[in-house]
């Protein structure tokens, strides 16, 4: 009778086990691929650094203008260094370089907080401007706010509460910026002798605006000299590093 008892009670234990270790198994969180879920990349100290790059274009108007706005980020451990350009069609644009600090993710928006000073100049113009940027992995929000100098030159958030994080860019390979903006500079620097049509009553070809088609390698280029207009087609070839090795224009 005892040996049954004891039989018994072993086999109890035996089974509350098996329901306590089988019930834990079916409730534990199963890890999926959340492809729609945001995700922010946080390095350490001892990781390479991380290239982050951001873009955003308007629309075409009329002269063929657009706003542009481009973003890079190296992120090494908890600094912060890169560039950005507000390149708006028609107006005043604001470009510089910047550095600074980047916080932690923060576990209820999955976003990190740069906090920078950028060195930005527009219009013969320069000033030391606080900045903040809120990015995760598919967007960086630019923050904008009335600015005041704190007393030494440097521009600050007059109300670090009210400023606009609204104005935002969407993430992009760095190596597409790289050769959009290669395309960019070498018709910049080189629209003189590109051309196929030589300007005109003693005037020099200065690029108006352009296109660039990273598929296809190709784009459109308008063009004046201060007395006639050229719109031309251009196809372009790259090297291993994203840079113009050849380009001509149609």
């Amino acid at each position: 009778m005892k040996k049954n008892i004891i039989l018994g009670i072993i086999l109890i234990i035996a089974i509350g086990a098996f329901y306590f270790f089988t019930k834990e198994e079916v409730i534990a969180p199963v890890v999926t691929d959340t492809t729609n879920e945001e995700k922010v990349i946080e390095n350490t100290e001892d990781s390479n650094p991380i290239e982050l790059c951001f873009t955003k274009f308007g629309e075409h108007d009329e002269n063929g203008f657009y706003d542009k706005y481009t973003l890079r980020m190296t992120l090494d451990g908890e600094k912060d260094t890169g560039e950005l350009k507000l390149l708006p069609a028609e107006k005043d644009a604001l470009v510089g370089k910047f550095e600074g600090t980047v916080g932690p993710v923060d576990r209820m928006t999955m976003a990190r907080t740069a906090n920078l000073i950028w060195d930005a100049e527009g219009e013969g113009m320069n000033a030391k401007q606080e900045l903040k940027i809120i990015f995760a992995e598919g967007t960086a929000s630019i923050g904008f706010g009335e600015m005041i100098d704190r007393g030494n030159g440097v521009y600050v958030y007059k109300n670090p509460t009210k400023v606009d994080y609204s104005f935002y860019l969407t993430d992009t390979s760095c190596l597409d910026l790289d050769e959009r903006e290669s395309v960019e500079g070498y018709l910049w620097s080189n629209i003189g002798t590109l051309s196929p049509v030589k300007s005109v009553l003693g005037g020099s070809w200065y690029v108006v605006s352009m296109d660039v088609d990273l598929e296809k390698n190709s784009g459109a280029v308008t063009y004046e000299d201060g007395h006639i207009q050229e719109k031309r087609d251009f196809t372009y070839t790259t090297n291993w590093n994203r840079e113009v090795e050849s380009l001509t224009i149609n």
